[in-house]
């Protein structure tokens, strides 16, 4: 039912262009699609995202574009990324840029629909840090529940910035329903003695799309190579400057953890002021005195606990 279910609805995004990792979600997506258009974006030549994705396309995408940017280009999209986000979290800007030149690319070449791997791992049990649940299904779903309630995805806001529907099947109805009522055991198995998420959507597609159900799950930072911007960013303040502003900025209520995490509050600030001075009905976080939306996680500088 679950193959079935999302067919039907891919069905409807052939037209589309499609974000392409190469990782499970998007495999999914690209082998049911046949994309007239598939898209991966890497810093650098080397990325793992580049050599799966490429895989991938070659067997069931019309046609592929390899978006490799360099430092630079990064440098010149953040300040955008963090007016748009209201952000000065790391992750965020760093998996958001990701997106960005994908779907920038996507909408340069004419299209002004995308579709996306968003909320497999969320609905599935895909991310690493849940692996943590696994000897406790009960606990696992539980989690999962509370992350359904605020999970987000910045591919929606990206979208609007650049004019291009986002489309999002694993989020779709039938198959969002199946995903929130099937039994948690289904969800998480075992292969080569290791135990993983995702598994029934795994399994569903294995036939098709081999070894590659089996990859392991990278974050979108890390499988593209956008984590190596932290450093980059960091080379950017020398240690003098860093120790001597982060004491100004601590007059802001604010904590930077490191020097890419005070260039992103820079920009920040030149756009939004500090956070202690915006008004506030809820919750402040305890390392840069924002408003919380969610009181374990920080949407505005990533902290998390932020109280």
């Amino acid at each position: 039912m679950l193959k079935q279910n999302l067919k039907k609805i891919v069905s409807k995004y052939l037209d589309n262009s499609l974000l392409l990792s190469g990782g499970l979600d998007s495999s999914v997506l690209c082998y049911l699609m046949r994309p007239k258009l598939s898209i991966v974006t890497s810093l650098g030549p080397n990325s793992q995202d580049l050599k799966y994705a490429k895989s991938i396309a070659k067997k069931y995408s019309q046609n592929h574009i390899e978006c490799v940017v360099d430092f630079k280009d990064i440098v010149r999209i953040v300040p955008n990324i963090v007016k748009t986000f209201k952000t000065f979290d790391p992750l965020e800007i760093r998996n958001s840029s990701v997106i960005f030149f994908g779907m920038r690319e996507a909408k340069y070449h004419g299209y002004d629909g995308i579709v996306t791997g968003d909320g497999a791992d969320e609905l599935f049990a895909g991310y690493n840090y849940l692996q943590r649940y696994f000897a406790d299904l009960r606990k696992l779903q539980e989690i999962l529940i509370e992350l359904w309630k605020i999970m987000r995805f910045s591919s929606r806001k990206i979208g609007e910035t650049l004019g291009i529907t986002v489309n999002t099947p694993y989020l779709e109805n039938p198959l969002y329903d199946l995903a929130t009522s099937i039994d948690i055991n289904v969800k998480v198995g075992e292969y080569k003695s290791k135990k993983c998420g995702k598994f029934i959507l795994r399994k569903a597609f294995e036939k098709e799309l081999g070894p590659t159900v089996w990859r392991n799950k990278m974050a979108l930072e890390e499988g593209s190579g956008f984590e190596e911007i932290s450093n980059k960013f960091g080379d950017l303040i020398d240690h003098e400057e860093f120790e001597k502003e982060s004491k100004i900025v601590a007059l802001d209520n604010v904590i930077v953890r490191d020097k890419e995490h005070l260039y992103y509050y820079r920009i920040y600030k030149s756009f939004f002021g500090c956070p202690a001075k915006q008004s506030c009905d809820s919750l402040r976080c305890l390392f840069c005195s924002s408003c919380l939306s969610y009181p374990k996680y920080c949407y505005t500088c990533g902290a998390f606990p932020p109280v």
